[in-house]
């Protein structure tokens, strides 16, 4: 049989995909020798570009509304609705909504529900009568048009996911502090600003469930000291506001692991605010105007550096972590 010559070009290419492929190789080997104990992957953390493998912020992507599905017709919201009462599921994502249906809300047929999916449509405003679905677990409501959430969501005792990212609201409720059960809570790309954010939001029944609230995208100028209550909070996430200081109360989350203030205003950390976050390994700054080297000689810096090295030795032994950078806390 013929074999077809193979031409310059194509040698030379396969030449340096090869060459490339040992030269990614050798480069991942010798950071996993090293025990390198720096940032993870561009992609993952260091530019807020992307979700990280771990669900990482992901500030300027998140901002940016969806383009609106065109409007669903009435007969299919209303089917939609009807299967509700059976299924527990409320599917009104991308329907072109500029309001909820009034048959959503029937304490009868939807106290029973168990999620609630109105992402993606035109609402400016979520009716009082939402305080029926007692039994709602998760409520989704990003890429809408809210301004203003009903106090009536205090009621909604058994919620453990609320999402409201890419909206309009300018302030939170403090009756959110009543939900005793809620896990998440998505903040992130709104009108946030100041006196946005009540100082006993973060207190109540809600101080013991919270383990992710994501505030990022704002134009958050102060935070309040409450957030110091929320004892089982795991992730913070507020880049991208205007911030000049973080409330020294947060140094008292001893669960607290991932902490993202990058592209704020702040010049230091409080004293000691590292030594009581004995769980942190994740700590992102880029973007303010903090001193690297006071950073590493605050009280409980080397601690955190240490558990910031098992986190990403686990991850190059689980092979889940790419390019690092070098950089502490993303700053220079």
């Amino acid at each position: 049989f013929w074999l077809k010559p193979l031409s310059v070009h194509h040698c030379v290419l396969t030449l340096s995909t090869q060459l490339f492929a040992e030269i990614f190789f050798v480069s991942g080997l010798a950071a996993k020798i090293m025990g390198c104990s720096c940032a993870k992957s561009t992609a993952v953390e260091a530019a807020h570009l992307q979700p990280s493998s771990d669900g990482g912020a992901s500030a300027s992507k998140k901002g940016k509304q969806q383009k609106k599905a065109p409007a669903v017709p009435a007969a299919v919201v209303a089917k939609k609705v009807a299967q509700a009462s059976s299924t527990r599921v409320l599917a009104l994502r991308d329907c072109g909504l500029k309001q909820l249906p009034s048959e959503a809300t029937d304490a009868e047929k939807m106290s029973a529900l168990r999620t609630a999916d109105l992402s993606g449509n035109s609402l400016k405003s979520l009716t009082e009568a939402c305080s029926v679905w007692t039994g709602l677990q998760t409520l989704l409501c990003s890429d809408n048009l809210l301004s203003e959430l009903p106090t009536g969501l205090g009621k909604l005792v058994s919620l453990q996911k609320l999402e409201l990212s890419r909206n309009q609201l300018r302030i939170i409720p403090v009756e959110l502090g009543q939900l005793g059960k809620l896990k998440t809570l998505q903040l992130d790309s709104n009108s946030l600003a100041k006196n946005a954010l009540p100082d006993d939001t973060f207190r109540g029944p809600l101080s013991e469930s919270l383990e992710e609230l994501d505030l990022s995208s704002n134009a958050l100028e102060e935070l309040p000291s409450s957030l110091g209550e929320l004892k089982c909070l795991q992730r913070l996430i507020v880049a991208q506001n205007r911030l000049s200081a973080l409330p020294g109360p947060i140094g008292r989350l001893s669960k607290l692991q991932h902490l993202d203030a990058a592209d704020n205003q702040i010049p230091a950390l409080p004293d000691n605010f590292l030594l009581g976050l004995t769980a942190l390994s994740e700590l992102w700054l880029k973007g303010n105007p903090m001193d690297r080297l006071k950073l590493q000689e605050l009280p409980g810096f080397d601690s955190f550096l240490e558990r910031r090295k098992q986190r990403l030795d686990a991850k190059i032994e689980a092979n889940v972590v790419g390019r690092v950078d070098l950089t502490v806390c993303g700053l220079d």
